[in-house]
């Protein structure tokens, strides 16, 4: 009895210190630009506020209608932390541009949510399927992750992304998945209070680098917006980048980049470089923060070409996009319209109709 005191009664300094560092983590966060990351990451900060509150050794009837407010606040995490990693590994994540139906369908979850929440307390099987939704998305997560790391341009966001796979995932996959453990492992003292260490751990870190991002020189800053993708090589570089940047413009006048399943590893071998130095230089001079963007900035551009010749009519789109570089159809289609908001097909109609 004296032992599980003890450790009760550390777990609470020890979240009470954490929520300390939260405060500190919002007050770096409103000193910085505004942002989409910059909101999710305060919101994240809260999410993970009401989870130390909620799952304190304090008794649940003491917390009254608070309780349904940290439910809420718990439950989120998953949900912030999803768009928390596609906003800072998708460069293409555009939620504004869902279709309606997946809208609508997104907007029926979130009172379905609050419903099973704040209304019924979490007590009904859909505060289940809210926990299953969250595994997928956390799970998810780790996949995007995961997915765009041949492509990153930026060196420190590739390390984060072996960070978010290998550690954050791992342990917030951990963390929902005792929510469908049986109640008494759920509420066991040394749960809480190891729950508690990590995030104080992982909070200090994350503190630590936020101070790190504000006082770092402004030339470690990177590009945030594409140079011209033919762009040339920054006054600064050496006599070696220099020449590593004219083989790439050659490069892309010979339009190389129809090559299919091109990867940044192989241009690095075509053109005789690291592939560090090469990841370096494009971002560098031309402002990109990963290699598909490249590649479809150009591929498209090629494309909108070829749909807008007359001569060209008779070629069906999927030749074209065979011819650009794309294995299939669908990614073709992805990427034109994300580039031009319209589809392949419907480019070529608008364009003959105006002949």
């Amino acid at each position: 009895m004296i032992t599980i005191s003890f450790v009760s009664l550390l777990d609470l300094l020890i979240r009470t210190m954490v929520l300390g560092q939260l405060l500190l983590l919002g007050g770096l966060l409103w000193r910085s630009p505004p942002s989409t990351v910059r909101h999710l990451v305060f919101a994240a900060g809260v999410s993970v506020a009401g989870l130390l509150m909620l799952t304190a050794p304090i008794p649940d009837e003491q917390y009254g209608l608070l309780r349904n407010v940290l439910l809420i606040l718990t439950d989120a995490f998953a949900f912030i932390f999803w768009l928390l990693i596609r906003y800072l590994f998708d460069d293409d994540f555009a939620p504004r541009q869902w279709p309606r139906p997946i809208k609508l369908l997104t907007g029926l979850f979130v009172l379905m949510y609050f419903y099973a929440l704040g209304v019924r307390a979490g007590v009904s099987p859909l505060h289940d399927l809210i926990h299953a939704v969250g595994l997928m998305l956390i799970l998810h997560s780790a996949y995007v992750a995961y997915r765009g790391f041949a492509d990153d341009l930026l060196d420190e966001r590739r390390r984060a992304r072996i960070v978010v796979v290998l550690v954050v995932s791992l342990y917030s996959t951990v963390l929902v998945g005792f929510e469908f453990a049986d109640e008494r492992y759920r509420n066991a003292a040394w749960f809480g209070l190891m729950n508690a260490s990590v995030l104080l751990l992982a909070i200090s870190v994350a503190i630590g680098r936020l101070f790190r991002l504000q006082y770092e020189p402004a030339s470690r800053k990177t590009p945030a917006a594409p140079a011209a993708i033919a762009g040339s090589p920054i006054a600064t570089l050496s006599a070696a980048d220099r020449q590593l940047s004219e083989a790439l413009d050659d490069f892309i006048a010979r339009k190389g980049y129809h090559q299919n399943a091109l990867t940044i590893g192989a241009l690095a071998s075509q053109l005789d470089c690291q592939e560090h130095r090469l990841r370096r230089l494009i971002n560098q001079t031309r402002g990109y923060r990963n290699f598909n963007s490249l590649l479809n900035d150009l591929r498209v551009a090629d494309a909108t070409d070829r749909l807008s010749d007359p001569d060209c009519d008779h070629l069906p789109i999927l030749s074209i996009a065979l011819d650009l570089g794309y294995d299939s159809v669908g990614p073709f289609n992805r990427a034109f319209k994300a580039k031009t908001d319209q589809t392949p097909g419907e480019f070529r109609r608008s364009v003959q109709n105006r002949r």
